[in-house]
């Protein structure tokens, strides 16, 4: 079951290269977590993290992506804080686009069920 009031603690950096995506799944999560920073590519997504890395409780990103790639980007922010919280969301489901050093590899189209239950389960949120 998911707490409503748990995810208004979660603050989201939400990395998506397609735009209606990104607008769709970030509309969704803004009615639900307390904050969420969007970026179009790792690029922009790597910026915001550096500026508001003491805020950010989650990132959620896509992998293929223009500028600098997903994985690019996790590997940026994981030397800055190992312990940081990641979720991918993917179209492909292959070790290329996948990665152990995160909590949760969420194949596209993204079932919002299972993008709060994933939330959930990372942030410790889960019951």
């Amino acid at each position: 079951m998911i707490n409503e009031a748990d995810l208004k603690t979660v603050t989201v950096l939400y990395v998506e290269d397609d735009d209606y995506i990104r607008q769709l799944v970030a509309r969704f999560l803004k009615r639900r977590v307390a904050k969420v920073y969007e970026a179009a590519n790792g690029r922009e997504g790597l910026d915001i993290y550096l500026a508001n890395s003491d805020e950010i409780n989650l990132v959620i990103t896509d992998i293929q992506m223009p500028v600098m790639g997903g994985m690019a980007m996790i590997d940026a922010i994981h030397k800055l804080k190992e312990s940081q919280t990641i979720i991918i969301t993917t179209a492909y489901n292959d070790e290329f686009h996948t990665s152990n050093k995160v909590c949760r590899n969420i194949i596209k189209p993204i079932d919002t069920e299972e993008l709060l239950e994933g939330i959930m389960f990372c942030m410790g949120l889960k019951e």
